[in-house]
């Protein structure tokens, strides 16, 4: 099976990767596997841990590691990002979570994000991908904002009109919010930028979304202090 194209912010990601990046973890892996495949470019030496909390989405992906002979480069595990992780301190060289982090609420966030802080070495990197505020589905007709979680309810556009309006629910940022959240948890902010891209729909990713994407990128480190 061929790997699909990657996205701008799956490239930019996997670009800040250096040689020296020997432990990765990749948090929310993504169904074709494709971005855990390139990394393992980088550098021979490295080892990527890729989690994600879909079995059966893990079982795709675990067929197509195996079809490229990289099942002992590329670990996949069930794993929820909002609980304790079975790592020890400072363990991961480079911390990679692209549109995972807001499907959490507030709270779970919080949490998830100081124990990506606990398991990055110092002087490690991570890097965040999370939707914007500014998302265009966000702004539909239905849309409602809890301010206890922080998350924002939205109907899923191609069914709207229909006898059953599905919804999306996510924890939209601006460049500020998110930014709140991840130096209150001790990161340092290298880079923000926010842009749009058009991201994939769909189990499989296979289906890109009919208007461009609002996302903000971010690149932090865990500063020796």
């Amino acid at each position: 099976m061929e790997n699909l194209k990657l996205d701008i912010s799956e490239k930019h990601g996997i670009e800040l990767i250096t040689e020296n990046d020997v432990n990765i973890l990749s948090i929310g892996t993504g169904i074709s596997g494709s971005a855990e495949i390139e990394m393992t470019k980088k550098s021979p030496k490295s080892h990527i841990i890729a989690t994600t909390i879909d079995e059966e989405g893990l079982n795709f992906t675990k067929n197509i590691v195996k079809e490229k002979g990289l099942e002992d480069r590329i670990e996949l595990k069930i794993e929820d990002v909002s609980e304790k992780m079975p790592y020890k301190d400072e363990y991961f060289d480079f911390i990679y979570a692209r549109l995972v982090f807001h499907f959490l609420n507030d709270e779970k966030l919080k949490k998830a994000l100081a124990e990506t802080y606990r398991v990055l070495k110092k002087n490690g990197k991570f890097y965040i991908v999370v939707r914007s505020v500014e998302e265009w589905e966000a702004k539909l007709e239905g849309t409602t904002f809890d301010k206890t979680t922080g998350l924002t309810r939205y109907p899923l556009f191609e069914t709207i009109g229909t006898a059953k309006v599905k919804y999306l629910e996510r924890r939209l940022h601006s460049k500020e919010s998110i930014s709140n959240f991840l130096t209150k948890s001790g990161f340092t902010i290298d880079y923000i930028k926010e842009y749009e891209e058009v991201l994939y729909r769909g189990y499989k990713s296979d289906e890109k979304n009919p208007k461009p994407n609002s996302i903000i990128e971010i690149c932090a480190s865990k500063s020796v202090v």
